[in-house]
């Protein structure tokens, strides 16, 4: 049991905290020194956890006009007020980041009292690009955690100490990761995250009204993420042409939904592509485009250059790519197997294991 105090920083949107709470939740079960330092944004993610293990902080990204940015400014820096007088209380030994614009101030914070509190720290990135934050303070890290399995250019001259770990699970119990290579209902699931449900609604809505006039697509069964203002347009067409659905603005039982899911509609943050992944889902992917340094674009590309994915845009230039893909997933079983074996390529990895056993390994070189 590691005696002195860790401090695991997120932030921002739930591609960011979701993965770090994951891991906060694995090192608690045996470590009770463990902390979490949170933006007001990223609290919202968090919940069934001791508030006295939770620090919250202001911060802001610097985009918009010119009266954004300067109120950014001013919450950047009571968050690093905040964030010094967090570092002074825990003194932590080990630091770990999951990047965003949150992290920034604490890891600010972190620079100036490492060397009294000799603390570590360890970074973990969740897409296929290093984020800006992750990138700045990767040279003061003594290991950098990575979700996917390929080159990452911008911190190639720390390739020594780059470890690929996946990124961290709620569980990696009750998941069907083998689906059965024979179906006879198909469940088209239709999802956005956080971020930009708008735009793929607006392409479903196209894909419906060009595959209900497709006698085998009628016994698709979907289920839909949708903000409370659009969900009556999406009953409404969908109780029009006769279709089984289930529509929420969030689904609880999500992993349940992914183990029975066929073929997905959906954005591609770090966290959707696990899941497309863990549960072998064909997908229709239209990236954020206003994603930073349009990293969903490239995360998207891990799966389409695999062929278990194809990827559009919001003005559905692709339509025919969409059907004719739409048709080998309900109709070509020989698709299906083949998409099968391809996502069985992918690496599966205990990611909460890996980075703890990175972290206990370096504290006992001491």
């Amino acid at each position: 049991m590691i005696k002195n105090n860790i401090l695991i920083i997120t932030g921002g949107t739930g591609g960011h905290v979701i993965p770090s709470l994951n891991f906060f939740n694995y090192i608690k079960k045996n470590e009770n020194n463990v902390f979490l330092l949170t933006d007001y944004r990223g609290y919202k993610y968090i919940n069934n956890i001791d508030k006295n293990k939770i620090f919250k902080i202001y911060s802001s990204h610097l985009t918009g006009n010119i009266y954004f940015k300067l109120f950014g400014l001013i919450k950047l820096f009571i968050g690093f007020i905040q964030s010094l007088l967090i570092f002074i209380k825990l003194r932590p030994k080990i630091v770990i980041s999951f990047g965003s614009y949150a992290s920034t101030a604490p890891l600010v914070c972190f620079v100036l009292f490492k060397f009294f509190f000799k603390t570590k720290l360890y970074i973990h990135e969740q897409n296929s690009i290093i984020g800006q934050s992750n990138r700045l303070f990767s040279s003061h890290s003594s290991k950098i955690f990575v979700n996917f399995d390929k080159e990452y250019l911008s911190i190639e001259k720390f390739k020594n100490k780059t470890h690929v770990v996946g990124l961290p699970q709620k569980t990696n119990d009750n998941i069907t990761y083998e689906k059965s290579k024979k179906h006879t209902n198909i469940n088209f699931l239709v999802f956005a995250g956080s971020q930009g449900s708008i735009d793929i609604l607006n392409v479903f809505i196209k894909i419906i009204n060009e595959i209900k006039k497709i006698s085998t697509f009628k016994n698709i069964n979907f289920f839909v993420q949708s903000p409370k203002k659009m969900e009556d347009q999406i009953k409404s067409l969908l109780n029009k042409n006769n279709y089984k659905y289930e529509i929420k603005s969030f689904f609880h039982n999500f992993d349940n939904i992914l183990s029975k899911t066929n073929i997905a509609l959906c954005r591609s943050g770090a966290g959707t592509i696990n899941d497309l992944i863990n549960y072998k889902i064909p997908a229709i992917i239209l990236p954020l485009p206003s994603a930073k340094d349009n990293h969903q674009l490239e995360n998207a590309k891990i799966l389409t250059e695999s062929e278990c994915a194809i990827l559009i845009n919001k003005n559905m230039m692709e339509f025919d790519t969409i059907i004719s893909f739409l048709r080998n997933v309900v109709d070509d079983k020989s698709f299906n197997n083949s998409l099968l074996d391809k996502y069985s390529k992918f690496k599966r990895r205990n990611s909460n294991e890996l980075m703890w056993m990175h972290i206990q390994n370096d504290l006992q070189k001491k």
